[in-house]
């Protein structure tokens, strides 16, 4: 993506995770491009871009809209990942490698590297490292029953995007978060890995669900810290 379609697909991700622009709302080009002062060329391409990842979808003959999420299936997606991923974490702690170790180490350190910088796309970024860290995690827990029932989960657009909603100081939460569960693995304490992970995506869930609040309620929802 060049810098210019990066800056719209950021806008208008962060508008449809926050909300504002909700479900089956039809998201129209020209509209979109006289409101963030760019051609339809990049809004073009951040629409497919967003349509790829799950979040729009195409209408043949009326255009493109935002997808649909049933609260019941938000609600399923999340617990069904706390309770997966926590179980891998626990997992984790008695088998992973040292590579493994050192392999989450790198990506949460790519992940502050971006985060601290903040180059083009950074937010992307940080979400395609973030889905490395805890792929890496899944492989450490050595369970592939369970890699193969997160991995439908972990790619959800539902679940993938929670950096578009978190305001500065949740992100810091969540970096240190990486950071206390690989230091729990390392150490092979696996109930305090289990414990630390369920925290981690909880903590998710909740930001998540805050914002289906405030759009049911009709209530703006905005983190002015938001980075």
């Amino acid at each position: 993506m060049t810098k210019l379609t990066d800056r719209v697909y950021t806008t208008l991700r962060r508008k449809i995770m926050s909300g504002e622009l909700s479900s089956d709302m039809q998201i129209k080009e020209a509209h979109l491009a006289e409101t963030l002062s760019v051609s339809r060329t990049p809004v073009r391409a951040a629409i497919q871009r967003l349509a790829d990842d799950g979040l729009i979808y195409h209408e043949k003959g009326r255009g493109s809209f935002v997808s649909p999420w049933q609260q019941d299936d938000i609600v399923d997606i999340y617990e069904l990942r706390i309770l997966l991923e926590s179980r891998a974490a626990r997992l984790a702690a008695s088998r992973a490698t040292a590579e493994q170790i050192a392999q989450l180490h790198r990506h949460a350190d790519v992940i502050e590297g971006l985060y601290r910088d903040q180059p083009d796309k950074y937010l992307f970024s940080i979400q395609a490292e973030n889905q490395k860290f805890h792929q890496i995690l899944m492989t450490a827990s050595g369970s592939a029953q369970l890699k193969q029932m997160v991995r439908m989960l972990v790619d959800s657009p539902i679940t993938v995007g929670s950096y578009y909603l978190y305001s500065d100081a949740e992100m810091q939460r969540s970096m240190q978060q990486h950071r206390d569960i690989i230091d729990a693995i390392e150490k092979r304490e696996e109930s305090y890995a289990e414990d630390l992970m369920r925290v981690h995506l909880r903590m998710a869930y909740c930001v998540f669900m805050a914002r289906q609040s405030a759009q049911s309620k009709g209530e703006p929802w905005d983190r002015t810290d938001k980075p």
